[in-house]
């Protein structure tokens, strides 16, 4: 048996209007999917966080203590308003969007010939702030609210995402000496981010800050399509984080 703790569903509200778009990024594999960013952001978004128990039955007793069993990884709820009309208008055009989503909650490809039929891994964030790192998306609910000759101009997509845990982090380290590792460098193209970056290097966006130091990044919003990063190896990314 099971039961819901840690407050169940909490709301995380009154995100403030912004001109930095929220964004629905494929991060794994990388570039499978264009990032879905929001015409309009949303104002509110749910997470909900869970834990299992399981409940000993006692005769003539009303139970015993719940056994701890673990936690079902987090999920997050947050919808996203299409609409033709929009201005300025939408990246991508309403039908595209809903495609891409329907797509997203199927395996992939890749995953299913090498027998692992495992979904697109995304991650959910706006500006800076990473909402979800490391997400599958489990479920789409499309709401059409205005057809024009039959074709939906306007509609609005709920998108429930479901956590995937992040690798543990490496240990400490103890350099050897005092030069700085080797670092490659790659060079920004459409669709990159920092956090993509991060997770394609290392597994995982956070370490977006280590790139964005190494670089000497002060806005990591404004980095045009061309530019060459230096990366550095995870281990020094560990200790720039």
């Amino acid at each position: 048996m099971s039961s819901a703790v840690a407050g169940g569903a909490a709301a995380a509200g009154g995100m403030a209007a912004s001109m930095i778009s929220a964004i629905i990024q494929c991060i794994d594999p990388p570039g499978l999917f264009p990032p879905i960013e929001f015409t309009y952001n949303p104002d509110q978004y749910t997470e909900t966080f869970e834990g299992k128990w399981k409940q000993i039955i006692q005769p003539a007793s009303s139970g015993g203590t719940p056994q701890w069993l673990g936690v079902v990884p987090q999920k997050v709820t947050v919808k996203i308003l299409l609409d033709e009309f929009a201005v300025p208008p939408p990246i991508m055009p309403l039908e595209a969007v809903i495609l891409q989503l329907k797509q997203m909650v199927l395996p992939t490809a890749l995953s299913q010939a090498t027998g692992t039929a495992s979904a697109p891994l995304v991650m959910f964030m706006w500006g800076s702030n990473i909402i979800m790192d490391q997400a599958y998306i489990s479920k789409v609910a499309i709401t059409y609210e205005r057809l024009m000759l039959g074709e939906p101009v306007r509609a609005t997509a709920a998108v429930d995402l479901q956590a995937v845990p992040l690798p543990a982090p490496l240990g400490a380290t103890n350099p050897t000496s005092g030069g700085v590792a080797t670092r490659r460098t790659r060079m920004m193209v459409e669709g990159d981010t920092l956090p993509s970056i991060a997770y394609q290097e290392y597994k995982d966006p956070n370490k977006w800050r280590a790139l964005a130091q190494a670089n000497g990044i002060d806005d990591p919003l404004r980095i045009k399509n061309g530019t060459v990063i230096a990366v550095p190896d995870r281990r020094e990314a560990e200790n720039l984080s």
